[in-house]
């Protein structure tokens, strides 16, 4: 054979097209590496999703957290043994999480303070109080699951009641306003020196403020209001009150924690 004859077939060879398993191979590769990477996309658009979530989840309960431990850091009672203006009370309605502690907290605060816009006014006190209400002063402030007023489109949560000054009726009065739809389940307990107590009382017992209250709360699944909640994991925060007196030298009175509240 001549050589040029040999060179022609080597070309052949060396063109030749690729076969059919090499192009099942190719394929099968493709596919794999196209369905990794779909899972891979969908995994990082899920966890996304789920930081999103616990990140907007952290949101509320910092919000939550900072307008309660404001308020309850603020708790004050009057000196005089016979101010009526002034009071403190956890009460138990029989329908809370015994786990949580009792389920309604009315109470008297300096807090939230005067407002910087009223401060900053140059408007006498007569005109700031026409325009934003009373300002500064003792407020009465009660936190519950339960509505005290009239409630419109039967909304649920955690409502706040707040009336500045306060008139000496921890039942009723000022403006009343659902202070969030997130928590499920709320409850207080305080520390009277020794223990934590799910009832606190001023106008049964001493007129003292506990040394704490630890709030515990459940929220609902998604933040929207839903009526399940997103887990059964109970959030605690503990808030100090600085105006108090107890400690574990000198514990409030099993009378101020006992069951139950008189009716001023």
């Amino acid at each position: 054979m001549r050589s040029s004859d040999k060179n022609i077939k080597r070309s052949v060879r060396a063109i030749r097209g690729i076969t059919l398993l090499e192009i099942l191979v190719a394929a099968t590769l493709t596919v794999i590496l196209l369905s990794a990477l779909s899972y891979a996309f969908v995994a990082g658009v899920d966890l996304e999703r789920r930081q999103n979530g616990r990140r907007a989840e952290s949101n509320r309960q910092e919000i939550l957290q900072t307008r309660l431990s404001e308020m309850i850091r603020g708790a004050k009672l009057g000196a005089d043994e016979t101010d009526l203006l002034t009071y403190f009370q956890g009460e138990s309605t029989g329908d809370e999480n015994t786990e949580l502690g009792c389920d309604r907290l009315t109470f008297t605060t300096a807090a939230p303070a005067v407002p910087l816009s009223a401060l900053a006014s140059t408007d006498d006190f007569e005109t700031q109080a026409q325009a934003r209400g009373p300002l500064g002063g003792v407020a009465e402030v009660s936190l519950g699951m339960t509505a005290v007023g009239q409630v419109p489109d039967d909304r649920a949560g955690l409502f706040e009641r707040v009336q500045r000054p306060s008139d000496g009726d921890p039942s009723q009065g000022g403006i009343e306003t659902l202070l969030t739809a997130d928590v499920a389940e709320i409850g207080f307990q305080f520390w009277d020196g020794s223990q934590w107590a799910i009832n606190w009382n001023t106008t049964a017992g001493e007129r003292r403020l506990p040394s704490a209250v630890k709030v515990s709360y459940i929220l609902r699944s998604g933040g929207d209001g839903e009526d399940s909640p997103s887990d059964e994991s109970i959030r605690s925060f503990v808030v100090p009150v600085p105006a108090s007196d107890v400690d574990a030298q000198n514990p409030a009175s099993a009378a101020t924690t006992a069951a139950g509240a008189a009716t001023l």
